[in-house]
């Protein structure tokens, strides 16, 4: 799709000016002017740069008080949410218009990759086993770097309504002014609002934020999705025309299941998720009821209507006594309305049912005891509707069953995460207490496994004798108690897995199926059969641990008792691979060969040992945390390592973008199917002959590119100190943002102790966006004798294809001027020459590496919708980057004679990182 770009401009523009009203109303002319001194100044020094002008600006913003960069940090922040609302409603009516005309379609639309299907002769028995293998699991996690309100959200959510009206009608209608009015009344409450908390976000709050997603755009999208692939199916595959589309969508969480470092995620939080998330479906299926209630008025005085619809009616028969107590004779002779509006009264129990966490004995009676029942009820109805009323019958109502299928009553299956020496501190622990066990801490791993695995085999619920317990203890046990209670209370798929973070050895698996072992979540019976409801997961994430698959897999794998425990699990083991912790620890080019090579590895070994494997992409938003496109990143997995399914992390920070919108929801949703779909075909996943030179070449790239970094960032003195200076990062942790921590530790961070995201964050913050690039230079300069077969591996290997696309694009945000800026605020003149001339040179060596690589005099030659949306943020990005180097220096000022009362420099630090993240897009 090409994108006008004078067109969106003037739809910025447009908004742009609403928004300048409502400052001018609002704050006053003067606040007003210093914004448009500020924008108009580093617009020009975009234009044409001037060493005294800039420093002018520069000046300017030192002597604003705090209230006023405040109020200069919103606009240009709203401003952002303006621009990039615009630029995504842009987008989909470029989408609806490829839509209309039946021949053509976008790349990743169901059209277009069945059509792509079709001219590989992939017949109509080959893609329905496609699409029954076909699992796709978006899985929402919280992001310790998102500011958004829900407030916010809602708002911009109005605005995209409003502003779509602007587009459509025509300038001299009546419509067209009440629709200005109305967005000019939205941008003035943006602005009249705060777009940012003023309180540090508990997980209730994260919770919230993620469902709201569901209600904003999913409950919609979900069934869309169906419709669309469906309709697809139908055009170009008529053959499966009465293929009845299996639920291939499911999704997941880690909002109040993932405790790996954060101390305020509890068991009991994890069960709040859990019913929020019940409480947020079955509430909506009441609302669907309803509607169905309105629509399905036939009468059998008119039509015929089954006869199953009036025995299942009597099988209800007391609930029917009481639902209609207040007129038995209501919808006597409209059977579907009378059914459905038991079916509301079941569903209210249902809820009631969860809510209480089972002690309301009256809802149990009346409560569906599975979502399987539900949709035995609405499929009763559905067959019957069709014999008269296709349209009825086709309509909301096989929505709701394939919503139904979807998310069952749980919504999202939630994960637990915990990192493995805290489960091995529990082991320990509870061997400590039982005088029969040894010293936990001092066996080997081979004895670890031998104990672990002697424990599992016995049959009945292990019992503890002591209440000698630690906190430690007690917390983890009790966590697996309540996943117990939720799981049996709301339904199989109320948890997806247990994942062990930094996974480096095989007792890390055994040791977290005992735990579940004294809740009764993993059984034996006896003769050396286990079976557990939650499988275990290994998270491999660092290098080393990527390294080391091929020895932590196969010590679990022939473990008899865990190959036995495979076998009610489908045969089939989940495994996550973290793109974040790889690319911190070794550099981008490393962890994406690493996790290739991974990938490839998992897969023999899952051959040769006869399972098969779940692929779980812990993937962030910006492209050193694995970020970019996932309809290409899925394409491109490595040949032959996914059999049909795939997991994969949607970051809290990309949420907002992908899903705040239903018809975005819907493109997104689509384009991470048809990744799949395609990397599953070995029609599209065709090996190029020249791989295994290819891959030789790469290997020599990550080990270039590895030695560049680490000699960067493990073996320069004082680099972390640098870091921790140059770039909001210590700030970042005090500031209401997330619940859980920036840092692992206190104190100065290091490469152990500082998180992923955040890490990531502070970088893309400060401009350098360091993570995503640095070393990429030295490895191409070091194999530039071999530039013709990597030119060759762009064109016919897509896994470099999409990398070196994702590194361009990561790389164009990267600022050299505004990094100079920020390194200034490291004290030691010595550190900073000698750590910026490393990132200069290194720089210098990426760009012109990169155009050589890609035949072009400029980065994003070949993509220029994206090079000029990124070039006209930069002079909005510019101020806000210079005023935020100004917040630091007044924020690091002990009893700072900036910190004017109540507008302390907090407060408008805070809203520059929002405003920076706004404008960057994918920032850790």
């Amino acid at each position: 799709m090409t994108i006008d770009n004078d067109v969106l401009r003037e739809r910025i523009s447009l908004l742009g000016s609403f928004l300048g009203e409502a400052i001018s109303r609002q704050t006053g002319e003067q606040t007003l002017n210093t914004i448009e001194t500020l924008r108009q100044g580093f617009i020009q020094q975009r234009r044409a740069p001037n060493a005294a002008n800039q420093q002018q600006l520069i000046d300017f913003i030192a002597s604003l008080d705090n209230q006023t960069l405040k109020n200069v940090i919103r606009s240009f922040s709203i401003y952002f949410f303006l621009a990039n609302l615009s630029e995504e409603n842009y987008l989909r009516e470029q989408r609806q218009a490829l839509r209309m005309q039946s021949e053509h379609s976008w790349e990743g639309s169901f059209r277009r990759t069945l059509l792509e299907c079709r001219e590989r002769n992939i017949e109509p028995a080959q893609m329905q086993e496609l699409i029954e293998q076909l699992k796709f699991i978006p899985v929402f996690t919280a992001h310790p770097t998102e500011a958004r309100r829900r407030t916010t959200m809602n708002l911009l959510q109005s605005l995209f309504t409003h502003s779509d009206a602007l587009n459509n009608l025509a300038e001299d209608s009546f419509a067209y002014e009440q629709a200005k009015e109305k967005t000019a009344q939205t941008i003035d409450l943006l602005w009249s609002s705060d777009e940012v908390r003023t309180r540090k976000p508990l997980v209730y709050d994260e919770i919230n934020n993620g469902l709201h997603y569901f209600n904003a755009s999913l409950f919609s999208a979900i069934p869309k999705v169906y419709r669309n692939i469906k309709d697809a199916i139908v055009d170009i595959y008529p053959e499966l025309t009465d293929y009845p589309l299996p639920a291939f969508m499911s999704f997941g969480s880690w909002i109040g299941g993932d405790r790996d470092g954060n101390p305020f995620v509890t068991h009991d939080t994890t069960e709040m998720a859990v019913l929020m998330h019940a409480d947020t479906v079955l509430r909506h299926y009441q609302v669907l009821i309803k509607k169905l209630r309105r629509e399905l008025i036939h009468s059998d005085t008119i039509v015929a209507i089954e006869p199953d619809v009036y025995t299942k009616i009597e099988s209800y028969r007391e609930l029917d006594r009481r639902v209609f107590d207040y007129n038995t004779d209501d919808y006597n002779n409209e059977p579907y309305r009378r059914l459905l509006s038991i079916i509301l009264a079941k569903i209210k129990s249902t809820n009631s049912h969860i809510q209480s966490k089972g002690s309301d004995s009256e809802a149990e009676k009346d409560a569906y005891t599975n979502p399987q029942e539900l949709l035995e009820d609405l499929r009763i109805i559905r067959k019957s509707v069709n014999t008269h009323d296709t349209a009825h019958g086709e309509g909301l109502l096989l929505d709701m069953i394939r919503l139904v299928k979807t998310c069952g009553f749980h919504l999202a299956a939630l994960d637990i995460r915990q990192e493995s020496s805290y489960h091995s501190e529990v082991i320990a622990d509870i061997f400590a207490n039982a005088s029969n066990l040894p010293d936990y801490q001092m066996l080997t791993e081979t004895e670890r496994q031998e104990w672990l695995t002697r424990l599992l085999e016995k049959p009945g619920t292990p019992l503890i004798y002591t209440d000698n317990l630690s906190d430690k203890t007690r917390e983890q046990l009790a966590l697996m108690n309540s996943v117990a209670t939720l799981h049996k209370l709301v339904g199989q798929d109320t948890f997806g897995s247990y994942v062990i973070s930094m996974t480096n050895n095989a007792s890390q698996l055994l040791e977290v199926l005992l735990l579940m072992r004294f809740a009764g979540l993993c059984k034996s019976n006896g003769q050396g059969q286990l079976s557990a409801d939650l499988p275990v997961a290994p998270l491999f994430e660092t290098i080393e641990d990527l390294k080391n698959i091929d020895k932590i897999l196969p010590a679990v794998l022939d473990n008899p008792l865990y190959r036995g425990l495979l076998a009610h699990s489908d045969n089939t083991q989940e495994i996550m691979l973290g793109y974040s912790d790889s690319s911190k620890d070794g550099g981008i080019i490393t962890s994406a060969w690493q996790l290739y090579s991974a990938q490839q590895t998992i897969n023999h070994i899952a051959a040769e040992y006869g399972i098969k494997t779940r692929l779980f992409h812990g993937r962030g938003g910006s492209v050193s945390r694995g970020g970019g496109s996932t309809h290409n990143a899925i394409a491109a997995q490595p040949a032959g390592t996914l059999h049909g399914e795939i997991k994969v992390t949607e970051q809290g920070e990309v949420l907002y973008a992908k899903y705040a919108n239903t018809d975005t929801a819907v493109f997104e949703l689509t384009m991470g199917i048809t990744g799949t779909l395609k990397a599953c075909s070995t029609r599209f996943v065709v090996q190029p002959p020249e791989l295994p030179n290819y891959e030789a070449l790469f290997a020599r790239l990550a080990d270039a590119g590895e030695r560049s970094y680490r000699t960067l960032t493990d073996h320069t003195e004082g680099f972390y100190r640098f870091y921790s200076q140059v770039t909001p990062v210590q700030e970042i942790s005090l500031l209401n943002i997330g619940s859980r921590p920036a840092h692992r530790n206190k104190g100065l961070p290091s490469k152990t102790t500082l998180r992923a995201i955040p890490w990531v964050f502070g970088w893309s913050l400060a401009r350098f966006t360091l993570p995503a690039w640095y070393g990429v230079g030295s490895a191409l300069h070091s194999v530039i004798d071999d530039e013709a077969l990597m030119k060759e591996m762009i064109d016919y290997w897509p896994f470099f294809n999409v990398f070196i696309s994702n590194i361009e694009m990561a790389f164009t945000k990267s600022e050299m001027s505004i990094a100079q800026a920020y390194s200034q605020l490291c004290d030691d003149e010595t550190l900073r020459e000698q750590i910026m001339q490393a990132v200069t040179d290194e720089h210098e060596l990426t760009y012109s590496g990169l155009n050589a690589l890609l035949n072009q005099t400029s980065l994003l030659a070949h993509q220029q919708s994206l090079a000029a949306s990124l070039q006209w943020r930069n002079a909005y990005l510019d101020p806000i980057n210079y005023i935020q180097i100004e917040l630091l220096k007044r924020a690091r000022q002990k009893d700072t004679i900036y910190d004017d009362g109540d507008f302390s420099v907090e407060d408008p630090l805070i809203r520059s990182i929002n405003a920076l993240a706004a404008g960057l897009r994918n920032t850790g």
